[in-house]
């Protein structure tokens, strides 16, 4: 966690959770590897992704150690942001490149989320190289998250759901696995169902994962997105932090009874 420059975890259920992660708030409920070697004796691990303890949120490690890496390529750059900033990455790296499971290494992993967080605000992001990116990005119109980092990934968030590859990659590989026919994950109206193929058009991608929790360096995948119809699409967001597929079915429930 600390070489990925994430926040450290807590040893203990702390009973509730927030994000962005801090220090002490969170529990890592689970933490899945691939076995780079085996000999039958030792094994090599390389860690893929950590589950969050009270949340379906999990952080992509292959992602964040990528945004290290990053980070530290391109540290030149990031200099000329803030020189404080480029100090703590190289900082950081140095302790990276003992290998060693020290104290400084938290050190450094901490002081270096302590300056993302003074220049850009509360975050979740491993990347100071996409956020300073991020900071010339145009802003965006209305239904934003309030404060500088909702800013930032808002806008990271919009020009991901511009990615229109993305969208109909999504649409047709949900189309495959229901049938032939893409129907609301939310309330499972089948829109072709009632209006015909034109029908179609009202089932959206929806981010699963929200602004709030929004990773700007973590790839968004096939799984990331939900199939849901625009009148569904628009209670989730209803409200910020936006609702839950759950929490919208449970609504869609207690009124039908």
């Amino acid at each position: 966690m600390a070489v990925a420059a994430l926040p450290e975890p807590a040893r203990s259920d702390q009973g509730s959770l927030s994000f962005p992660l801090e220090n002490k708030a969170f529990v890592i409920d689970q933490m899945d590897f691939d076995v780079v070697e085996d000999d039958g004796i030792s094994a090599v691990l390389a860690p893929l992704r950590v589950s969050i303890l009270h949340s379906d949120f999990q952080v992509q490690l292959d992602d964040r150690l990528k945004a290290t890496a990053e980070d530290i390529a391109n540290v030149g750059s990031i200099r000329a942001r803030s020189p404080e900033l480029a100090d703590a990455i190289e900082e950081h790296a140095a302790e990276i490149t003992k290998a060693e499971n020290s104290i400084k290494l938290r050190r450094t992993a901490d002081q270096l989320i302590q300056l993302k967080y003074d220049i850009f605000g509360p975050t979740n992001s491993g990347s100071a190289s996409r956020l300073v990116e991020a900071e010339k990005l145009p802003e965006v119109e209305a239904e934003q998250s309030t404060g500088r980092e909702g800013r930032i990934l808002t806008r990271i968030h919009v020009y991901k759901e511009r990615d229109r590859g993305l969208v109909k990659r999504a649409k047709a590989y949900y189309r495959r696995v229901s049938g032939g026919k893409l129907c609301c994950e939310v309330c499972g109206t089948v829109p072709v169902d009632v209006y015909g193929k034109v029908g179609e058009r009202s089932i959206e991608a929806h981010h699963k994962t929200p602004i709030e929790e929004l990773q700007p360096d973590s790839e968004t995948r096939t799984e990331d997105l939900a199939m849901v119809c625009a009148v569904c699409h628009r209670v989730i967001h209803s409200q910020k932090p936006c609702l839950t597929i759950h929490q919208i079915r449970d609504l869609i429930a207690a009124n039908r009874t």
